[in-house]
């Protein structure tokens, strides 16, 4: 009948959006990995001038394998749990495996829903597309993460 929507496409898609919520608060109001790691093999600071997030990203390397990942940081709800998904995402990744995750997180958040796993944790910052300077937050520990890995050299 004309004026029924698909109510069950609706509550599956308001369902994952409150998950998303809760995930993103989470980890912005208690950030895993929010801490300089002592012992570092490279670390990237990058700042968003436009709202004044700033982050600082460790990293601490077992041969190819990021064998641990970190960062402190000042900024939006946004910037903190991203951060704090991508250094849960990326720990014992390879060197090219956490650079492939920074393009596909990159593409995902700018539209491309295809670009990360359906059960990736990162999907819940989907909720950025709608917001272009809320995408620039999100990416920030990206960037620097990217910064980081191009700076240390190769084992």
């Amino acid at each position: 009948m004309k004026g029924e929507g698909n109510t069950e496409g609706q509550t599956t898609s308001s369902t994952a959006q409150s998950l998303y919520k809760s995930i993103i608060l989470e980890h912005s109001s208690k950030p895993h990995h929010f801490f300089a790691l002592e012992s570092y093999d490279a670390s990237a600071t990058k700042n968003n001038m436009l709202c004044g997030d700033e982050v600082t990203i460790y990293c601490r390397f077992r041969g190819e394998r990021l064998e641990e990942v970190s960062f402190t940081g000042t900024g939006c709800a946004i910037m903190k749990a991203s951060a704090s998904l991508m250094t849960e995402a990326v720990r014992e990744q390879t060197r090219e495996g956490v650079l492939r995750m920074v393009a596909q997180m990159t593409d995902f958040v700018n539209g491309e829903d295809s670009a990360l796993a359906a059960n990736s944790p990162l999907r819940a910052l989907a909720g950025v597309r709608g917001f272009p300077s809320r995408i620039k937050c999100a990416l920030l520990p990206f960037q620097a993460l990217h910064s980081a890995l191009i700076e240390v050299p190769r084992s």
